[in-house]
């Protein structure tokens, strides 16, 4: 913590200055903010912004990048002042976490007091999940940029509630070092708390939503029998710590922003908690033993174990070997695509018993690292397939309608809520892909594929002429479900009728006729093109009732002959490829696998996963979806997808 109480130093002397002080003083106090955090580092927050001014005038500002790095700031950390010469003078302090630029702004929490005489007075300011997208920023016709809280003025938040941010002095505790740093100085020493090894063998509470819904202020918990010490943490969508067994934000015990006991078995959490749980964004409460050393009883003095801790070194870590979840609590996710920016997915949503959507599906999205879920399009009817421009900060969706032609073609921007129908009166649109200056879409209604030209003006996309139709006067086959493409080429599934064997893929080159590549298939599923720097040039498929993954490859001179890359696979459900391998899921037996492109045995990655479907690969790792459990009744969704992650 020499850096930490180096901006301490500085701090002081800057207020010193400004209040037109001469010397530090014995006569004089000081107020220690401490800074804390209940999330991941940089995986939720990656740059943390303090600016702090007295009766307005900025006295200190500084935004501490690369956390949880070598050689940046630690937490927790501590930022002091001394008292002005007039003591009545008001400190207002902003704390502002970001996620990938100044303008991702997700967590704003305001303090306005004033410094004490002759003590040092600590005030906690935690950079809460709990308030995890009550802030935002906004721009100015200028392009001046200011970040504004969800509270209305004078109020900030905590745990999730807004609450004053006037906070007077005289209710501030003396700075004690160990009730800070975990027992220890704030040189490296001290202990922290080991969030995934202290939940390993946590289990759920259930939280009282009856009462919440009668009492929005009453949020409790039904904590297990026979606990005379505890440990409790919310069970997220991606914030906070993630391994294996999911991704947890610890509370502080004996406190109003973390829990409380009513009554044995019984605690008290913040509203927030029940609020988000019955909206579907919180996936739970888990409570765990307190136990000695680093699972000891969370409280403010114990502060989480990470890169970026200032306490504790020894702590559970997940093993890059192993799959881990970056986005869970998915409600009937369908699709997937993974770009350079981040993990994108349909969720269908709410499907009553005869399958048809309640009009609550989803386009959402996670950074490469995962995170909470951001929803980029919502209150979609029948999301079915989607395909991301990074260039242009777009993913393109169809939807489908209870009507005959009353699906779409719609466009939503990655940087802000703004979605734009490009073509509408579809006739149930399924797989969609997106190459420079075109759209290209499958239709179940005519079994047609085709393809419209688009323009890009003001962050807005608009389609040109009339709709091409890359398959002809004839179709080509039954059932046209997904597409791949690339500049020069495009592939596609028919999927045909479900166990007649009459599945088929079709490819066309731009400006040629399209042609079958391969007939007489089982329900192909999943679609990739090889087109990489690697050379090879290829389209890979897979049967889901055939159990096979096939590929044909092609070149200047045309098409060849189908080969199959592996056999015997159980309801294999999508497909990836990369420089080396073809990558696929089996829903069957619940696995993930690799074969090399040139020929050898299959190899399981991954088992015992929750219904596995799409599949997607980087240069350094593996994502693909866990569709999750059927529903127990209709209407009432099972909300356990999930986006998986494996490190190559």
């Amino acid at each position: 913590m020499k850096r930490a109480r180096w901006y301490v130093a500085a701090a002081m002397l800057a207020l010193g200055v400004t209040a037109g002080a001469t010397s530090c003083s014995s006569s004089k106090g000081q107020v220690l903010f401490v800074f804390q955090t209940d999330m991941s580092l940089p995986k939720d927050i990656s740059a943390i912004k303090l600016l702090v001014t007295l009766e307005g005038q900025v006295i200190f500002e500084d935004t501490y990048e690369r956390l949880g790095e070598e050689g940046s700031i630690k937490l927790p950390a501590t930022l002091g002042f001394l008292t002005p010469d007039d003591p009545s003078q008001a400190l207002q302090l902003q704390v502002i976490g970001t996620l990938g630029g100044d303008e991702g702004v997700k967590v704003l929490r305001e303090v306005v007091t004033t410094v004490p005489e002759n003590r040092t007075a600590m005030m906690h300011v935690p950079i809460h999940f709990l308030c995890y997208g009550m802030a935002h920023a906004e721009r100015d016709e200028a392009g001046a940029l200011t970040v504004k809280s969800n509270c209305e003025e004078g109020k900030t938040c905590v745990a999730g509630s807004c609450v004053d941010a006037e906070v007077p002095s005289a209710d501030l505790p003396d700075y004690v070092p160990a009730e800070v740093f975990g027992g220890g100085t704030g040189n490296g020493d001290g202990a922290c708390f080991d969030t995934l090894g202290c939940f390993d063998a946590g289990v759920s509470a259930a939280l009282d939503l009856s009462r919440f819904a009668i009492d929005p202020a009453s949020c409790e918990a039904t904590a297990p029998p026979g606990l005379s010490e505890m440990n409790v943490a919310l069970m997220t969508q991606g914030g906070g710590i993630c391994g294996a067994r999911g991704c947890f934000v610890p509370l502080d015990a004996a406190s109003d922003a973390g829990w409380r006991t009513v009554e044995e078995g019984r605690i008290r959490l913040p509203p927030t908690v029940c609020a988000r749980a019955a909206e579907g964004t919180l996936l739970g409460v888990t409570i765990a033993p307190a136990g000695s050393g680093a699972c000891r009883q969370k409280a403010t003095d114990r502060p989480t174990c990470g890169p970026w801790a200032a306490s504790g070194t020894n702590y559970t870590q997940p093993s890059g070997a192993q799959p881990l979840p970056i986005a869970l609590g998915l409600v009937h996710p369908v699709t997937m695509v993974v770009t350079e920016r981040g993990v994108y997915w349909i969720e269908a949503g709410t499907l009553d018993a005869a399958g048809a959507s309640a009009g609550d599906g989803a386009i959402k999205g996670v950074p490469l690292t995962g995170g909470e879920p951001q929803a980029i399009a919502k209150d979609l009817i029948a999301p079915a397939d989607l395909a991301v421009d990074d260039a242009a900060g777009l993913v393109f969706f169809t939807t489908g309608s209870a009507q005959a032609d009353g699906g779409a073609l719609l466009a939503a921007s990655l940087t802000q809520p703004l979605v734009t129908p490009v073509l509408q009166g579809r006739r149930f649109p399924q797989g969609i892909a997106r190459r420079s200056g075109s759209l290209l879409w499958a239709e179940l209604w005519g079994n047609q594929v085709l393809e419209i030209a688009t323009t890009l003006a003001d962050d807005r996309i608009t389609a040109q002429g009339e709709p091409v139709l890359l398959t002809g006067s004839e179709p080509l086959g039954e059932f046209p479900y997904r597409l791949a493409a690339a500049e020069d080429v495009a592939c596609w599934i028919y999927q045909g009728m479900l166990g007649d064997g009459n599945g088929a893929v079709a490819c066309q080159r731009r400006g040629e006729p399209a042609q079958l590549v391969d007939t007489a298939q089982n329900t192909p599923h999943a679609i990739a093109l090889d087109v990489g720097d690697s050379g090879s040039r290829a389209v890979y498929w897979a049967n889901i009732d055939g159990g096979t993954i096939t590929r044909v490859r092609f070149d200047g001179d045309g098409f060849g002959a189908p080969e199959v890359i592996a056999e015997g696979q159980t309801l294999p459900t999508g497909v990836a490829v990369d420089g080396e391998h073809v990558y696929w899921t089996n829903r069957g037996d619940r696995t993930v696998m690799r074969a090399p492109k040139d020929g050898g045995a299959p190899e399981i990655l991954a088992r015992d996963q929750n219904r596995p479907g799409t599949i997607a690969v980087t240069s350094d790792a593996i994502y693909w979806l866990n569709v999750g459990s059927s529903d127990p009744e209709p209407g009432t969704p099972s909300r356990d997808g999930a986006v998986m992650k494996l490190l190559k």
